[in-house]
């Protein structure tokens, strides 16, 4: 059942647990949805990108060469002719250096047997122009088919707003409207109540590298109801190769949610960011599943298209030289990069936030205890909430999700209020807060 711009005031909550694989092993997720009770448990739970294993990591079957950015065409046509040697009896195409990802970035996908992979880096070696050639992963997103129903023991929860005038600031400086603010203890976390009396993160431009966001009213899908104010910029589709990234598994748009949800509107949620602009990037298709080479190219797509912040939800624990150079170059540009620690609840840091000039979040929960999910170790930056699912701690008859507005059961067309798990869930809260910082002027990454 999706939940619109208004909800009855029977609404009570409805709690589902799915237990994903997914991208790179980021760990456990579980979701909490605010819906009607009594409806029996799906085989097909909403799910959210983490993971508790990597089985799924693997080669796409292409290359990925990265190449200097200011290669010349005397370079070009050197290289051309190395690869046409190196691959000429598997029909590749004459004079061309593979599928272009990237062409500011010179990143190109070689659809070749990775048996080639020694005879190609043969001949290309001594060549100056590559920066880069790897092996391309994917990484996918199996569903374990397990739901639970669970209706809290809190009868009273009504989705019906309080008028503006009467909000009390008990929680802190300033309290929005949004009737299910009252299961966010995440924002009073990091301390939203005061911070939106200063900023609220107007002109800044977040880019949210993930599964899309239901940004819009399409023929397959609808823009989710909590997101009608929020601003967007231009994005890009690099699963389909079009303008229209739009999310068909429901991650990126809970991700986007929690940066700019739509606030003190008197409908669902709040968001960290609300006046943020967020670039909608696909790289991750319906499955959950996307390549390497994507990812790298959006990063680069987003510096080169006005993002001022980037947030990627996703990793896995394999490096890529061709993302570590987009990453690079988004920072030589001013970009600020976030990026999930992981969900492994190991010592070790997923990629990207592994690598330098990204803000590594690990995830916390209520308490401010470091959940029993979230990586950590040396290359871990800083640590925001990411919840507990198994708990609830503040005592509001619900489990201790992140919540926002999202897509429901891999339906674009149905909307509901989800609680997730995660380290994908701490994030955009940092990536939140750094928009409120850029909107009052502080620009250098570093800083």
């Amino acid at each position: 059942m999706g939940v619109a711009s208004s909800l009855d005031s029977s609404v009570r909550l409805r709690i589902a647990l799915g237990v994903l694989l997914a991208l790179g092993a980021l760990g456990l997720s579980v979701a909490a949805r605010l819906g009607s009770p009594g409806r029996a448990a799906d085989a097909t739970p909403v799910h959210d990108l983490d993971a508790t294993r990597s089985e799924t990591v693997g080669a796409s079957g292409a290359l990925l060469l990265d190449l200097d950015d200011d290669l010349s065409d005397d370079q070009r046509a050197a290289l051309a002719q190395a690869i046409d040697d190196a691959v000429a009896p598997f029909d590749w195409p004459d004079g061309t250096l593979g599928v272009e990802l990237s062409a500011a970035g010179r990143l190109y996908r070689l659809n070749i047997p990775e048996s080639e992979l020694a005879d190609l880096r043969r001949s290309l070696s001594g060549q100056g122009a590559v920066e880069s050639l790897e092996r391309e992963h994917t990484l996918g997103l199996p569903v374990d088919p397990r739901a639970i129903d669970f209706t809290p023991n809190d009868a009273s929860d009504s989705p019906e707003a309080p008028a503006p005038d009467t909000v009390a600031p008990a929680r802190g400086a300033f309290r929005p409207n949004d009737p299910y603010y009252r299961h966010q203890w995440h924002l009073d976390q990091v301390q939203m109540p005061h911070a939106w009396l200063r900023t609220r993160g107007r002109g800044v431009v977040v880019a949210v590298i993930d599964t899309g966001v239901l940004y819009r009213d399409h023929e397959r899908g609808r823009r989710a109801p909590d997101l009608a104010g929020t601003r967007f910029a231009a994005g890009w589709d690099f699963v389909d190769g079009d303008a229209t990234p739009d999310d068909e598994h429901g991650h990126g748009t809970h991700v986007a949610g929690t940066i700019a949800q739509s606030t003190h509107n008197a409908i669902g949620v709040a968001g960290v960011a609300p006046d943020a602009t967020i670039m909608p990037i696909r790289v991750l298709d319906a499955r959950g599943a996307g390549r390497s080479g994507d990812i790298a190219a959006a990063i680069r797509w987003a510096a080169d298209h006005g993002a001022d912040v980037i947030n990627m939800s996703l990793g896995g624990g394999l490096p890529s030289r061709a993302m570590a150079s987009a990453i690079e170059y988004a920072h030589d540009k001013g970009v600020v990069v976030v990026a999930a620690a992981g969900n492994t609840g190991r010592g070790r840091v997923e990629y990207p936030a592994a690598y330098e000039h990204v803000i590594a979040v690990g995830a916390v929960r209520m308490d401010g205890t470091r959940a029993y999910y979230s990586s950590y170790g040396d290359a871990l930056d800083l640590m925001a909430p990411g919840g507990d699912l198994r708990v609830d701690q503040n005592g509001d008859g619900m489990p201790d999700g992140v919540v926002q507005n999202t897509m429901v059961r891999g339906d674009p067309m149905q909307h509901d209020y989800l609680g997730f798990q995660g380290t994908s869930m701490a994030a955009p809260h940092v990536a939140g807060v750094v928009a409120l910082l850029r909107a009052e002027g502080l620009r250098d990454p570093d800083a």
